[in-house]
């Protein structure tokens, strides 16, 4: 539809303006579709009642993507030149955001062959087995949405059709077959996945049943009778636009869907996202339950969670690394020990009994990174295996190219800090990575000459940090400190259904196909009349569909119950996971209630809850200026039929350190620490009769060591333990911050940001802006350039007049009046330079005030470029509860 404005509001009387502009800093991971805009309108502007028309106070000229229904508003393409901020103040409008690019998280495949089906060590951890055996729970009746790829409905595991009486019964194609991503596409009515196969893989672990299908070894989703809709809002890419994925969760609520997984997003840490608002929405005015990963960003350290699973009734979806895997082994002293060949070796190893290995030893007896050919220097390794130490130095293929060039006839690498690492390689030269201990033990032993014998066969291994939270699965809190991610799953080795049509060659009996362009492993029985491909995945795309096969079992016993409720009852029921070697629960932050346990949450009489609404599932106890923990009231319910008494305990987690020695950015890998709060209760134990519940008081005190400027995160839980016998306890996650968090740094000053150069348009070339250069808008181009070190609530750029500081105006740049909610900037450019962000001031243009209808050209003067963060749970008031950075004095 192609109209020439936005909305014509003539007798809507309770109708404000100054509606709010929310334009998301870019990241490079996440883009934007130029001048595209979401639009919310207040909720009592009747959208299709009023209709659409033209708007001459602006001389707006759009074109419409889409309409949407629950969610009170439309997506755009402004083709007048109009920004964000002339949108946002135009009568009627509630919020705008830029059309944000949304792309699947980056999830780790694996290559290696399959003998035992993996779902089923990943449903042991979580006690599906014996609700599905025990309960014969399916999910049968429940409608799970799947907001992804598409499916391969084709897929006998997963029905085998489309359409009514099908697994597969709803969907739609929201992209077609020749989507582009700035060009509203030309949908269809035919979901399948055919050339990506993420969303297969997620269909498969919700509910795919390969129990009487000709599988090699058949497997069985979590709910393997659920009905699917399947809804394709990204592409063979794994891209796409947030408006469509709102499409699809439109879609998929009109198509009645109880549940909707979202394995997607990326990007700022505040509920702001459209996306996030709409699954409110749905579960308010539909009662459905949004589920979505936490994000594979771990390695970036605090406040890295997924923007998608932000909302306030939303589940966030962590991840934990299954149990067991198989692998291949060697034997070593009598032992069977595992190992994960790399991916360019493709194979098992075969070394003949008579290689001989040698570690490769540093002139202090440890073992040598083998990284350069320095390193071999002085080590006849020529025809041997040799054994590396293969921490974080170099890559794989460096460390293969050395051993290569040194003669050697393979090589070992022993995995640091534990586990087996996924190794590149190179190809022609055998390599695989081993668990630290092995390597060690390999080291300790070596020099007895001990045999080394190597199967051609797996077996199932519980290797180091199995059933421990994922070190790819991202950690929270929101940029707001709400607890996020709320529940954890299996998400590390997980065995799913993959498109057929993603096929390759015929080997044997059955055929191993590797897709490069998708980097998943599948295996295809050639044997059978249908094809049944399948794959192996890590990732919380792997969690998440996981936990909404979970919700569907419960629905599946109970009926329908809220969002909040559903998501409640898992999280007291799961049990908090340890990292690999700790004795106290990983932090909150990092796996929220715990690993789910099914069993426990259909088998349990006990609920334990705070007063705090809307979110009664946790304890969030903000910073040491906003503490909210002097007198928690919480609520211990006993819906069984007789009375029961609990022990009423404190489950402290270790606490984490993301700031230490004044670092602009939070550490990577936060520090762990046994810091923890003091947690006092009303009465130890209370006696809740049959059907009842009783309220305790429960008192918070911030843990007494750790420094308040290092910002340390504490958690934990509070648990109600029955006296009853095989009666679990419930569990009540708390976390906090202690410190000021406004105080956490924003703007990364000490790299030489924020900075304004100016670009010349006859030199080509951008210069630092010397103080009271005069700006000739013929030829020059002002741009500013930021790298935030945490994300803020709002990033603004600001004109002041010299003299006497007063603001006269908000800079007009393509993305509005700043960057906010705005994300941090961890990257770098290949060169190792540090990634920053580029804003240009367009045409000497300002808006006066943040109400202002329009932009105006500043007057001629000297002034100060201001660039100014607004800190964390701060209420905004310029310049106190601002970062405030002079960019540079400038003549207009």
């Amino acid at each position: 539809m192609k109209v020439n404005s936005l909305l014509y509001l003539a007798a809507a009387a309770t109708l404000v303006s100054a509606g709010q502009f929310i334009p998301t800093g870019k990241r490079p991971d996440i883009d934007f579709i130029s001048g595209a805009f979401i639009v919310e309108f207040l909720d009592d502007f009747d959208l299709s009642k009023s209709g659409i028309s033209l708007n001459l106070e602006i001389g707006l000229s759009i074109d419409i993507r889409y309409k949407f229904s629950i969610f009170n508003g439309i997506s755009i393409k402004v083709k007048s030149g109009h920004t964000g901020d002339d949108l946002a103040a135009m009568e009627g409008v509630k919020r705008v955001w830029p059309l944000q690019l949304v792309q699947l998280p980056t999830s780790e495949f694996s290559k290696e062959n399959l003998v035992q089906p993996f779902l089923t060590s990943a449903h042991k951890m979580t006690g599906v087995d014996y609700v599905q055996q025990k309960f014969n729970y399916t999910g049968k009746g429940i409608r799970v949405g799947i907001v992804d790829t598409g499916v391969d409905y084709n897929h006998p595991a997963l029905g085998g059709c489309f359409g009514k009486g099908c697994r597969v019964e709803f969907g739609w194609d929201f992209l077609g077959d020749k989507y582009e991503v700035t060009h509203i596409p030309a949908g269809d009515d035919d979901p399948i996945d055919e050339c990506n196969g993420h969303g297969t893989h997620v269909a498969g672990i919700i509910g795919a049943d390969a129990r009487k299908v000709g599988a090699p070894q058949p497997f069985v989703g979590v709910a393997p009778k659920v009905t699917f809709g399947a809804y394709r809002v990204l592409s063979c890419y794994g891209g796409g636009s947030m408006d469509i994925v709102m499409k699809g969760m439109e879609k998929a609520a009109e198509d009645k869907m109880n549940i909707i997984n979202l394995s997607l997003g990326r990007g700022s840490d505040y509920r702001s996202n459209p996306v996030a608002v709409l699954a409110d929405k749905l579960a308010k005015k539909k009662g459905v339950i949004v589920v979505a990963a936490a994000g594979n960003d771990g390695a970036d350290g605090i406040w890295s969670v997924s923007d998608c699973g932000l909302g306030a009734t939303s589940t966030s979806v962590a991840s934990f690394d299954n149990i067991a895997n198989d692998f291949y082994y060697f034997t070593f002293n009598g032992v069977n020990y595992p190992y994960l060949s790399s991916i360019l070796w493709e194979k098992p190893l075969d070394f003949p009994p008579s290689a001989t290995f040698v570690p490769l030893l540093k002139s202090d007896g440890s073992l040598s990174d083998g990284c350069t050919a320095e390193s071999y220097a002085g080590h006849n390794v020529s025809g041997k295996v040799v054994i590396v130490y293969g921490d974080s130095t170099c890559r794989s293929d460096a460390r293969g190219f050395a051993a290569q060039a040194a003669g050697a006839a393979g090589m070992l690498s022993r995995s640091v800090p534990f586990g087996l690492a996924p190794l590149n390689g190179i190809t022609g030269l055998p390599i695989a990575s081993i668990e630290a201990h092995v390597g060690d033990e390999i080291l300790a032993a070596y020099k007895a000459n001990p045999t080394i014998k190597w199967s051609k066969e797996m077996k199932s291994f519980s290797i180091e940090g199995a059933g421990t939270p994922s070190t790819f699965s991202s950690w929270g809190f929101d940029g707001d400190l709400h607890i996020k991610p709320e529940i954890s799953s299996p998400g590390g080795k997980i065995l799913s259904t993959f498109p057929r049509k993603m096929g390759g060659y015929h080997v044997g009996n059955v055929e191993f196909i590797f897709s490069f362009q998708s980097c998943i492993a599948i295996i295809v029985d050639v044997d059978h009349e249908l094809l049944v491909s399948r794959s192996i995945a890590s990732g919380t795309s792997m969690a998440s569909p996981y936990v909404a096969g979970a919700y569907a079992l419960l629905l599946d016993k109970s009926g329908e119950l809220p969002a909040q409720d559903v998501r409640q009852r898992f999280i007291n029921a799961a049990i908090p996971g340890r990292f690999f070697n700790h004795t106290k629960p990983a932090p909150v932050a990092k796996q929220g209630g715990g690993l789910i346990n099914v069993k426990n949450t259909i088998t349990s009489k006990t609920f334990i809850v705070s007063d705090k609404s809307p979110t009664p599932d946790r304890i969030e106890l903000l910073d040491s200026i906003h503490f909210t923990g002097k007198s928690v009231d919480v609520k211990i319910k006993n819906t069984g039929d007789h009375d029961i008494v609990y022990d009423l305990s404190h489950e402290p987690a270790e606490s984490a350190i993301s700031y230490r020695g004044g670092n602009t950015f939070p550490l990577t890998t936060p520090l762990l620490e046994d810091d923890e709060a003091i947690v006092t209760f009303s009465m130890p134990n209370v006696t809740v009769r049959a059907g009842k519940s009783v309220k305790i008081k429960v008192q918070f005190q911030e843990p007494s060591t750790g420094r308040a400027s290092e910002f340390p995160y504490y958690s934990g839980y509070i648990v109600a333990t029955p006296r009853t016998q095989d009666a679990s306890p419930a569990r009540l996650p708390y976390a906090g911050i202690k410190g000021d968090i406004s105080q956490v740094p924003i703007l990364d000053t000490k790299s030489g940001f924020p900075s304004l150069t100016i670009y010349n348009a006859t030199s080509h070339m951008p210069a630092p802006a010397e103080e009271g250069h005069k700006i000739d808008w013929d030829v020059d181009q002002p741009q500013i350039h930021t790298r935030l070190g945490s994300h803020t609530p709002e990033l603004s750029f600001r004109l002041h007049d010299y003299a006497t500081d007063r603001l006269v105006g908000y800079l007009d740049t393509p993305s509005g009046i700043g960057a906010s909610p705005s994300g941090r900037d961890m990257d770098v450019f290949p060169n190792g330079r540090p990634f920053f962000k580029t804003t240009d001031w367009r045409d000497g243009k300002i808006y006066t005030d943040r109400d202002a209808k329009k932009a105006t050209t500043a007057p001629a003067g000297k002034y100060k470029v201001v660039v100014a963060a607004q800190r964390k749970l701060s209420k905004g008031v310029y310049p106190n509860d601002f970062e405030v950075y002079e960019v540079a004095v400038i003549t207009l």
